[in-house]
């Protein structure tokens, strides 16, 4: 979830609650106007904090996609120095201001430490952060989102999607389900994923995490039972996580006239899924959690990067992938369509 997203709705919720009393159309000129000035309504000293790490992590996004067309040497070089300065940012925040919690989580993704060690950062991280929410009125681990129907006047989803706090708590079991992922850890990938996909009010798809540590333990009962179980709103059976970790699922348990059907099924729903499966493409990591997409195919990117691990791990899966028949017509046919 971006700060541009829970920013401003943390901000509303705090001069409301300070200024009661205000009309409708006074309402909706302070939405708007939060909206258009966040920082002119940072009153403390956390909002203060949270405004900055806004503005280093726009900030730090947008140096990465300027850097996209750079030669590798000179990528690698200014990535380093880029990510150096951020570090230096996002620890003067954190040090400054203990919950705001997504410019610690963020410095601790930018380090340039083995993934095991990391991973020990992020747990530390998790362990505090949810320590402090227990002992937030209303908050509940036990509850179905989160938090006890009607704690403190609002439902779970308007609690959670305005508490910066809580959704810095979701990013980091987000980013631990992911890391864990990519370290082989698959059932623990999936117990923090099934933690994140609880909460309301924040947008994820942690869901395609649990389908991929699924596929990739051969868990075919386990696989399609968290396909029906998932939101309505995930749309699961039309994602590139589902329909990928069908594929490999398929393929991993030897049946491969079925596998054969559900990569096709891949190539045919999920835009860019032959080209990506066939050419591993370099993806900006995740900081700290999935970041929204402009375009259907950037999904499929997604999934298939995620799922790296589980394919290098899957013998002879990509030579498979590209012996089916019209799969490297389509690969080449969305190359030549977006100018890879």
């Amino acid at each position: 979830m971006e700060p541009r997203e829970y920013l401003p709705a943390y901000l509303e919720r705090e001069y409301l609650a300070s200024h009661e009393g205000l009309t409708p159309a006074a309402r909706a000129l302070v939405h708007e106007e939060i909206l258009r000035n966040p920082a002119k309504y940072a009153a403390t000293e956390h909002a203060q904090a949270l405004v900055a790490y806004a503005q280093a992590h726009e900030n730090l996004m947008r140096e990465l996609e300027r850097m996209e067309d750079l030669p590798d040497e000179e990528f690698e070089r200014r990535r380093e120095q880029l990510f150096n300065r951020t570090r230096e940012t996002l620890h003067s925040i954190g040090r400054e201001d203990r919950l705001c919690v997504d410019a610690r989580l963020v410095d601790i993704m930018l380090a340039d430490v083995p993934i095991d060690a990391c991973l020990n950062d992020l747990m530390h991280l998790e362990s505090e952060v949810y320590d402090y929410l227990r002992a937030v009125p209303g908050f509940d681990e036990e509850a179905p989102h989160f938090w006890r129907e009607g704690a403190q006047g609002a439902d779970a989803a308007e609690r959670t999607g305005s508490d910066p706090i809580m959704i810095g708590w979701l990013h980091t079991l987000e980013a631990i389900s992911q890391l864990s992922l990519a370290s082989a850890r698959y059932r623990a990938a999936a117990e923090y994923a099934r933690r994140v996909m609880r909460a309301r009010g924040y947008t994820n798809r942690a869901v395609g995490t649990v389908l991929l540590a699924l596929a990739r333990l051969e868990d075919e009962d386990g696989f399609f039972a968290c396909a029906r179980d998932a939101r309505p709103e995930d749309a699961v059976e039309d994602s590139p996580w589902f329909l990928l970790g069908r594929t490999l699922l398929l393929y991993k348990l030897g049946r491969r006239r079925n596998a054969r059907r559900a990569l096709r099924d891949f190539a045919a729903r999920c835009e860019g899924g032959a080209f990506f499966l066939l050419n591993p493409t370099y993806l900006t990591p995740y900081l700290p959690v999935r970041p929204p997409v402009r375009e259907a195919w950037e999904l499929t990117h997604q999934a298939v990067w995620e799922a790296d691990g589980i394919i290098v791990d899957t013998p002879d899966f990509v030579s498979w992938v590209s012996s089916i028949e019209g799969i490297e017509d389509e690969s080449e046919r969305f190359a030549q369509r977006y100018g890879f």
